[in-house]
Parts: C-alpha cells; sequence; structure tokens
C-alpha cells in the first residue's frame, strides 16, 4: 500500500514539473523493486519502469529529469525493462508467481497500439 502511494506520488510530481513525460508514463507500469546485498546491508530501492514495445526510446531520452526526481524519494536509480518481452518470454515463471505483474504487463501492452513490434 505505502509502496502504490509513493509511486502515485511520483506521477504527481512528474506531471508537475514535465507533464510531458508524465503522458509517456501514463503507458507504462511504475513499481518499486527492492534489493539487497545481503542480511546485514540495509535494503535499497529502484523504480522500475515497465514500458511496451519501442516506447524506450522515447521514454530515455527523459532518464536524467526522472533520475532526479526519483533520488529525492530515496530511490538508487530507475530501470527500464521492456514488458512485452517479459510476457512473451516461454521460460518466465511470472505469470505464476506474480500474477497481478503479469496482467497489469499485459494491460500495458495490449494499451500502447501505435507502434507495431
Amino acid at each position: 500500500m505505502i509502496r502504490e502511494k509513493l509511486v502515485q506520488e511520483y506521477r504527481n510530481l512528474v506531471n508537475s514539473y514535465h507533464p510531458y513525460i508524465n503522458s509517456l508514463l501514463n503507458n507504462c507500469y511504475i513499481n518499486i523493486i527492492d534489493g539487497c546485498l545481503n542480511s546485514v546491508s540495509p535494503p535499497y530501492y529502484y523504480l522500475g519502469v515497465y514500458y511496451a514495445g519501442r516506447q524506450e526510446k522515447e521514454i530515455t531520452l527523459y532518464l536524467n529529469e526522472l533520475r532526479k526526481i526519483a533520488k529525492t524519494f530515496g530511490m538508487v536509480d530507475i530501470i527500464f525493462i521492456n514488458a512485452k518481452q517479459i510476457i512473451r518470454d516461454p521460460s518466465s515463471t511470472l505469470k505464476r508467481e506474480n500474477t497481478r505483474l503479469w496482467l497489469e504487463l499485459y494491460w500495458i501492452c495490449s494499451k500502447v497500439t501505435t507502434y507495431l513490434d
């Protein structure tokens, strides 16, 4: 619940400063990804931006702006992930292990119809 609110606040801040970038992020799924080096070290967080198809070129043009805003929220960096590759990967177990994320990614990929992949 807290992560969803944090992502929503991130989107609101992007919308305030960069409305065009926010319109690009409307076609993406944003998630907080946590990592930890070992059980003793504190966790660190990345902002995962799942995009559909060829949308990566447009979004990565604004990487510095997105990174600055993410760092204000305590994120280490931003990771861009192609959702279409994850969905189409036959060896992926995401559909069984995290059905909600898989459905969100499927929805993102089906929502963008401007490009043919």
